[in-house]
């Protein structure tokens, strides 16, 4: 198993983590192509399953934007989210 390299990892990965002035356009990207399979998921039939898929696209856009930010030797943790170090 290889040491992890990542920072914010290794100093903790459920704290805040304030993305660069440069993700953040990236992030907002990420974000409108999510909404955008997220409209479309509305226009199907109302169901469990339609239901579950909109649950998974949530979650799935939240890990996209989490190894954004994580994997982003730019991001910084303030100290005042209240959640730092390990």
């Amino acid at each position: 198993m290889t040491p992890d390299t990542n920072t914010a990892t290794r100093v903790n990965p459920f704290g805040y983590f304030k993305p660069n002035d440069v993700a953040l356009p990236l992030i907002q990207e990420v974000r409108e192509a999510y909404s955008t399979v997220h409209q479309f998921l509305l226009t199907l039939p109302a169901s469990r399953e339609r239901a579950v898929s909109i649950t998974e696209l949530e979650t799935s856009a939240m890990w996209a934007i989490k190894g954004l930010v994580l994997n982003d030797p730019e991001s910084t943790q303030p100290n005042e989210s209240g959640v730092t170090g390990a």
